[in-house]
């Protein structure tokens, strides 16, 4: 599944950066990012086809070294997901020419990364790491609900 991420947070602005619609722009807000506290570096954004932020939309976290810049467009493949039991749920992508197809695949430094990321699974709630599998579910269900 080929999709394009917007980025919206990168490990260079340790504030949590806010999208607003109205002018296609981005303000830093007063907290620190998640990832920057967590010392996690992958770049951060959404899904352009679920949407735009406010509004709904699916966020995802993608899987490479390479820097970009906040409202970049990137081709992403999905191959995972950490679920979450708030239903916030957080993609994870990879570029499109990595010979990845799903979170089980990734390295080990990058493993640890996103477990940095999210380190709490409640599994009662279903809430954890899991593979392109569980993403697709993610997905489908999301434009199911968003377009009936």
């Amino acid at each position: 599944m080929i999709y394009t991420a917007i980025i919206e947070q990168t490990y260079a602005y340790p504030k949590r950066m806010k999208y607003i619609a109205a002018s296609d722009s981005f303000i830093e807000k007063d907290s620190f990012s998640l990832s920057y506290v967590r010392n996690v570096k992958q770049p951060y954004g959404w899904l352009r086809e679920s949407g735009t932020p406010p509004c709904n939309h699916l966020d995802v976290i993608l899987m490479t070294d390479k820097e970009f810049s906040l409202g970049e467009e990137v081709k992403v493949k999905i191959i995972g997901v950490f679920f979450r039991g708030d239903g916030d749920h957080k993609l994870v992508g990879v570029l499109p020419d990595r010979d990845v197809e799903d979170f089980s695949e990734l390295s080990e430094s990058e493993k640890e990364d996103m477990h940095r990321f999210y380190p709490r699974e409640d599994k009662n709630m279903g809430e954890g790491w899991y593979g392109r599998k569980k993403a697709e579910e993610v997905i489908r269900d999301y434009f199911a609900k968003k377009f009936p």
